[in-house]
């Protein structure tokens, strides 16, 4: 899954993926990233998704500020056997909102 960001120049650059373990649930079925980045991410649960699909999806983040929540929209891009009876996903973020869970903050 090749993901690209236009630069200020206009040239295409491939969006930096981070390789890290985060909580999911997508579509009523809870799972774990591998790597995301600005553009989508792949996640790794036990059901498949339907290529051409659109889904949506939460992911937990812990940052130095608090526990956030992504909550996104997403096409899948991307299914294949990953072993142990799981599914690789790979999601091409369409939109997407980060909200605080920390009710002081909301």
């Amino acid at each position: 899954m090749k993901k690209f960001q236009v630069s200020s120049t206009g040239e295409l650059k491939r969006s930096k993926r981070v390789s890290t373990e985060l909580p999911t649930f997508a579509d009523g079925v809870r799972g774990v990233t591998r790597d995301v980045s600005a553009t989508g991410l792949y996640i790794v649960q036990d059901q498949p998704c339907e290529k051409g699909s659109r889904i949506e999806f939460w992911v937990d983040l812990n940052t130095p500020t608090g526990d956030l929540k992504l909550s996104a929209e997403g096409e899948v891009i991307r299914v294949e056997k990953v072993g142990d009876g799981r599914f690789g996903i790979g999601i091409k973020i369409l939109r997407q909102v980060i909200q605080s869970m920390d009710s002081r903050l909301a």
